[in-house]
């Protein structure tokens, strides 16, 4: 028997259920896994793409916004000679615009460093710009079909409903169970399979505490951050001056905005005046 790691959980981890559970899961998937533009592709570069514009953001607003990029823009290189506004003016719409500009960075390093081709190892994708642990994982499975797990908000739905864990487990449990239940040489079709039928299956209720939350968007210091860079793509630069007025935010507000954006070398402020970096 394959002894779960989580107390009072022994059972849902049991060695004849392992198979059982696959085998639900990847029929679901085979019956109803939806097409995406990002899964008809094996290409490490446009599924990098699809991997940061999915971060915090719904599927249906990446999707035509994944299509019009590579359109624009559809390898490494052609990416690394893009201009700021040009990869902010596709990405507007998508929020988070820093990601544009690591995916830019991106970009840069691949061709600089790696010849145009993204390494294949976690370790060293965590140490590229833009580039998390779950994204760096999410790569090699989607890329490369490697053996390596991660774990978003819905694949943790699915593992706590269908293996009878605890709501409330640690994530570093879950991914011990999730690396025992991990079909091997089938990560691809597995972590897709599990998205799906979180998506598209699996009931609201019990309803799990998410991974992460985000703050309300309206006032937000997110929402000034869009405004500035909006605004930005359409003149050659902005006054600091009554610009939160015009935003209709505070002082503290507007500089909070101001200084996160220079923070991520969005922005640049010269004697009072703002500018795409």
């Amino acid at each position: 028997m394959l002894k779960s790691p989580i107390p009072g959980n022994e059972t849902a981890m049991q060695k004849n259920r392992i198979p059982q559970f696959q085998k639900k899961i990847l029929s679901f998937y085979r019956k109803h896994g939806r097409r995406l533009p990002f899964r008809d592709t094996r290409d490490p570069y446009s599924i990098t793409v699809s991997e940061i514009m999915l971060q915090q953001t719904q599927v249906d607003r990446v999707v035509p916004k994944y299509r019009a990029w590579i359109r624009r823009f559809p390898n490494w290189r052609t990416l690394a000679k893009a201009s700021p506004q040009e990869v902010l003016s596709l990405w507007s719409g998508l929020g988070y615009n820093r990601r544009a500009i690591h995916l830019r960075d991106l970009a840069k390093t691949v061709v600089s460093k790696y010849r145009g081709k993204i390494p294949d190892d976690p370790n060293l994708l965590v140490a590229l710009p833009g580039i998390g642990p779950y994204t760096a994982n999410a790569i090699c499975i989607f890329a490369f079909n490697k053996d390596v797990t991660t774990i978003d908000t819905n694949i943790r739905r699915v593992l706590i409903h269908e293996l009878g864990l605890r709501s409330n487990v640690s994530l570093k449990s879950l991914k011990t169970v999730a690396t025992g239940v991990l079909p091997k040489g089938k990560s691809r079709d597995w972590h897709n399979a599990l998205m799906d039928y979180a998506a598209l299956a699996l009931p609201e209720t019990p309803r799990i505490k998410p991974l992460s939350k985000q703050s309300p968007f309206k006032g937000s210091i997110r929402q000034i951050r869009g405004q500035l860079v909006l605004r930005l793509m359409s003149a050659h630069s902005l006054k600091r001056k009554h610009l939160a007025a015009k935003l209709q935010t505070t002082e503290a507000k507007l500089d909070a905005a101001l200084f996160g954006l220079i923070r991520d070398r969005l922005v640049v402020m010269r004697k009072g005046s703002i500018s795409i970096r």
